[in-house]
């Protein structure tokens, strides 16, 4: 049974409250103290999500008032690292968190293992909260969001934090290191001089307040809003994709180089390796919590307004019906308008709006509308539409008003006027005056001029020439063109004894050259398809290729076996460190869910290695 434990200052580090412990309890051994207040002599004392607290809340409550959801909340790194996580991935961490989980599972979960964000190297600290810590407890104690990796200021005092000299990640997870106050004292400051200050304040704010708060965000529900705001901001086409290249480089402009290396989240690599453009599609997997934060912020908004948009579909001109702005029609300025196409200027990136009444009245204008007033502002008229000449014929030749009259009675330029009324007294033309004979005699000169060509081939050569035929005389112009040709296969035998044979030797060369590769490949169909470019034939030809197929078969890995050769190579890469289970895992790329099946083979090559070095 405990004699003490001490109390628990404001946001502070659970994994601090623990080492202050050890340093009054007086042990000498760490492991006296992890059994005190775990029951056991080794438990996994991690900084940021420490476990088995269930049985550490059960020593220690007698001396502290205080709950499981407390400590989690605002001891623990919890939130920051699940908030953007799955319900599922953030119930699993907690559970382990409160009933242990004997291996470094947490770290895989959240994706923190995987992820190129890392975090810090060392605790960090502030210096004038070490001095007023000294002055008013005579100790002082490591703060949750100073430890953050997105995070490089003192909220407090806004001034930059400070390195310790005590790594956050030890060789052994079960130390203490309760010394805090003589490991400050070798502590460099991050070199941020080229960074907005502005700009880390408000990350700091933002990681703050994220890892305080359970904000429940669901993923699904949030890349529909990251869609939503792009769709605000200009960035998703009118074919509805999203413009990645203008999306980078605005990013980049934003938040500057210096600052998004400082995040270790500059968006570079290949299309499907770009965490940018991975974000903004289907989320296959996790992101680190410093790159929701800074998308959220290039969106304008924060961890506390982007759940507002959840649900929402971007309607730059608001919901259905619109007004008809047709002066002719009795409806006019009344909402009865259902057929609405957005598109993108090409220019501003402004969304466009084309709005076509039944009326036949057809206008446009660049949106988003911002007031009222806004709806009834007309960009430009695509098409008037019968209802509008059938009134433009009335006041023109039964009321006989002059034109002038007649353009501001149909809200348009008197040139316009003049011109539609012009055309409604010209007599129509048939269409085959439409078409003059000279074009459909080019047509046809086109022709005699290549036999051979087909009807394609022929546009190809003029392709103005087609369509104005095309558009006017379809029926011609399919009476007048080439015949389709029919190509005719020609079967030529394949002597699949010889193709064997020299199949045979470009899948053993390939064989080879997978084999010889740094990192290891699985060697499968697919992959010796692949080196020798002919993929198909490998499966689409088994029974023609007996000999290849059978040395294909001997040769070929299994999921168990190649996992066993990705460790070897980790091990040989990782020859000059630790070796550790963890390390071994990430960098042969296997998941934790392997763990079990290959615990045993990984410490029998880790025992073989050692021997060997």
């Amino acid at each position: 049974m405990l004699a003490f434990f001490p109390s628990i200052y404001k946001d502070e580090l659970l994994y601090s409250v623990l080492a202050r412990y050890h340093k009054r309890s007086g042990n000498l051994s760490n492991k006296h103290s992890t059994l005190d207040l775990f029951g056991k002599k080794k438990a996994y004392i991690i900084p940021d999500l420490p476990t088995d607290l269930e049985i550490l809340l059960e020593k220690v409550n007698p001396f502290l008032n205080s709950s499981i959801d407390e400590w989690i909340n605002y001891h623990t790194l919890y939130n920051y690292y699940t908030n953007f996580t799955s319900k599922e991935i953030k119930q699993s961490v907690r559970n382990k968190m409160l009933y242990g989980c004997g291996n470094t599972s947490l770290h895989y979960s959240t994706g923190q293992m995987a992820g190129t964000v890392k975090e810090p190297m060392y605790f960090r600290y502030c210096p004038n909260c070490f001095e007023e810590d000294i002055q008013v407890n005579g100790e002082t104690y490591w703060r949750t969001y100073h430890q953050l990796p997105s995070v490089f200021i003192c909220l407090k005092h806004s001034v930059l934090l400070v390195d310790s000299s005590i790594l956050i990640r030890q060789g052994n997870s079960s130390y203490f290191y309760s010394n805090i106050e003589n490991s400050l004292e070798k502590g460099n400051k991050s070199d941020v001089s080229k960074v907005n200050f502005d700009l880390l304040r408000h990350f700091a704010v933002e990681s703050s307040n994220l890892n305080q708060k359970d904000y429940k965000f669901d993923q699904l529900n949030l890349l529909e809003i990251y869609h939503y705001l792009l769709d605000r901001e200009g960035y998703v086409k009118s074919n509805g994709t999203i413009d990645q290249r203008r999306l980078e480089e605005d990013f980049i402009k934003k938040f500057k180089v210096d600052f998004l290396i400082l995040m270790q989240s500059f968006p570079s690599g290949v299309e499907g390796q770009c965490w940018l453009r991975a974000i903004t599609r289907k989320h296959r997997k996790s992101f680190h919590p410093v790159r929701h934060l800074l998308f959220i912020y290039f969106l304008g908004e924060s961890v506390d307004t982007i759940e507002q948009y959840a649900n929402k579909r971007y309607s730059p001109f608001g919901e259905e019906p619109y007004l008809c702005l047709n002066p002719a029609a009795e409806h006019f300025l009344q909402p009865v308008i259902t057929n609405l196409k957005v598109t993108r200027c090409y220019d501003t990136k402004r969304p466009v709006g084309t709005f076509s009444c039944a009326c036949g009245f057809v206008y446009s204008r660049k949106g988003p509308d911002k007031t009222e007033e806004d709806k009834t502002n007309i960009g430009r008229i695509k098409m008037l539409g019968d209802t509008w000449l059938s009134k433009l014929h009335q006041l023109v030749e039964i009321e006989q008003l002059s034109y002038k009259a007649c353009s501001k009675i149909l809200k348009v330029d008197t040139k316009t006027i003049i011109k539609y009324s012009k055309q409604r007294n010209s007599k129509p033309m048939n269409k085959e005056n439409h078409i003059k004979s000279d074009l459909k005699q080019k047509w046809l000169d086109l022709i005699n001029q290549y036999p051979i060509l087909s009807r394609t081939e022929l546009r190809k050569k003029d392709p103005s020439l087609y369509m104005r035929i095309y558009r006017n005389d379809k029926e011609w112009l399919k009476e007048h063109s080439p015949v389709v040709k029919v190509n005719r296969v020609t079967n030529k035998r394949v002597d699949w004894v010889q193709r064997d044979l020299h199949i045979l030797g470009m899948v053993k060369k390939a064989v080879e050259d997978i084999s010889a590769k740094e990192k290891p490949v699985r060697i499968t169909v697919s992959s010796i398809g692949k080196m020798i470019n002919n993929k198909s034939l490998l499966e689409k030809r088994v029974n023609k290729l007996p000999n290849t197929m059978k040395y294909i078969e001997s040769v070929k890995e299994n999921t168990t076996n190649f996992q066993k050769r990705r460790i070897s190579w980790a091990i040989d890469q990782l020859k000059d460190e630790e070796l550790e289970v963890w390390k071994i895992m990430r960098k042969a790329g296997i998941s934790e869910r392997f763990y079990s099946g290959l615990e045993i083979e990984i410490k029998r090559q880790i025992i073989s290695a050692k021997q060997k070095f």
